[in-house]
């Protein structure tokens, strides 16, 4: 799509926009500018617009701003959201447990919901359970922000070299 059709949609949706829409248009525009200013290395980072840090040596946490773009239609987290933030979690574990110049994809994922998601920000904390040359296993719990369980899973990751040098170190 040109520039000038892009703008003229935007214009013509943005004169009819509910407050709401133009709210998770606003978490998008933000989303899609932290990504071009290398605050995130890919569009879904960007979208969660997480927060992440090591909380100590084994355990790693990713804590993400609840919006209305992320709601399913009974106005909770969609379970996508949580599902994606326990991936996200649980692969960066598995990516700092592997050599220099390899990166991990998921494998396969376990996800048992608890509780539905609400409220301002969700957090999810991951560990690994076990390595080897091929696989990293993992665990993950996301918890809302009053600190309850929400939801826990698990997750095998598959080593890969990287190629290309397409990957950037994070």
């Amino acid at each position: 799509m040109a520039n000038e059709e892009l703008q003229q949609r935007y214009h013509a949706f943005l004169e009819e926009a509910t407050e709401e829409e133009r709210n998770i248009l606003e978490e998008t525009i933000l989303s899609l500018e932290g990504k071009r200013q290398g605050k995130y290395l890919s569009y879904m980072d960007s979208w969660l617009q997480a927060a992440r840090s090591w909380k100590d040596e084994e355990t790693y946490e990713i804590t993400v701003r609840l919006h209305k773009g992320m709601d399913n239609p009974m106005s909770m987290v969609h379970g996508g959201v949580t599902a994606t933030v326990l991936d996200t979690t649980m692969g960066e574990v598995a990516n700092a447990a592997t050599p220099e110049g390899f990166f991990t994809v998921t494998l396969e994922l376990k996800i048992n919901y608890l509780k539905p998601g609400n409220g301002d920000s969700m957090r999810c904390e991951g560990k690994m359970i076990s390595k080897s040359r091929r696989t990293v296993t993992t665990e993950g719990r996301v918890y809302n922000e009053k600190d309850e369980i929400i939801a826990y899973g698990s997750a095998t990751f598959y080593v890969i070299p990287v190629t290309d040098n397409k990957l950037p170190t994070s």
